[in-house]
């Protein structure tokens, strides 16, 4: 289950790192899988008015063999006239067995940055708990604050994922904000396909959200909109590497966005069987 719209449809290549994170809580490994990764990212994307953005990030993943996982990166984001860079964390903390486990799970993207030469600073924090209630359903109940010049406000989602097949993964979610001025009422659904030889997942949101929650940073695109969003992507291993290509799509109202992002995941410790 992803952790939060900043996967994938978050706009940045720190965004496809949260959803990589958020899909271990789902795939966690067997006893003595303890695995070092390097995380690398890069996007880039078209705007309404013939601007456009990118930009790339790196994160350092540990995941034990109780299936807990711990993550350092770094980031850096354009989108038109805006650029900023950040700091990443991810961590979660698996409880139980693996048919009943129980898994704790925080994320932070900090830092700062400018638009429009007008310096600005950036905090994007969430905690949450994914829950199995049977081995082919979870429950993921997830707190998120967020802080970027002038919008703020908290974003909590309930999210339910259900393994129509023992490889095929179908979610769907929910987040509502309050107490700031996001705006934002956003319903995702999404398909994740992890098989022996390759993987893909693709989905789609609706729903008003505030420009800033899709890293829509110094756009004039106004107050919260409707977003209509689409979203696919396609990946495969070659050896101690995971390759995975997206195409995300989003409408905001006629304001329309773009963005390709690749992924690279680097195993770092012992290789395991060819794929």
């Amino acid at each position: 289950m992803r952790t939060g719209h900043r996967s994938v449809a978050g706009g940045s290549a720190g965004a496809t790192l949260a959803a990589a994170v958020g899909m271990c809580l789902q795939c966690a490994p067997a006893a003595g899988a303890t695995d070092d990764r390097l995380v690398l990212s890069a996007n880039g994307s078209t705007l309404t008015g013939d601007h456009g953005g990118g930009g790339a990030a790196a994160t350092w993943l540990r995941q034990f063999d109780s299936g807990s996982l711990f993550g350092l990166g770094a980031e850096y984001e354009t989108v038109y006239n805006s650029h900023w860079t950040l700091g990443n964390f991810n961590g979660s903390l698996a409880l139980g067995q693996q048919s009943a486990k129980t898994t704790l799970y925080a994320e932070g993207h900090l830092g700062s940055g400018e638009t429009g030469g007008e310096p600005f600073h950036y905090t994007n924090v969430a905690g949450g708990i994914v829950m199995a209630a049977t081995s082919w359903l979870s429950v993921q109940l997830e707190e998120r604050y967020i802080d970027i010049q002038p919008s703020r406000g908290n974003l909590p989602k309930l999210g339910v994922s259900m393994h129509v097949a023992p490889a095929l993964l179908a979610s769907l979610s929910y987040a509502q904000s309050f107490g700031g001025n996001l705006d934002t009422k956003l319903g995702t659904a999404r398909l994740d396909y992890a098989g022996a030889r390759f993987t893909w997942l693709l989905g789609a949101a609706y729903g008003p959200v505030a420009p800033r929650v899709l890293n829509l940073i110094g756009q004039t695109v106004g107050p919260s909109k409707t977003l209509k969003e689409g979203f696919i992507g396609a990946g495969k291993s070659f050896g101690r590497t995971d390759w995975q290509l997206i195409g995300d799509y989003q409408d905001l109202e006629g304001f329309k966005r773009t963005t390709i992002t690749l992924n690279c995941t680097v195993h770092l410790g012992t290789p395991g069987p060819p794929k």
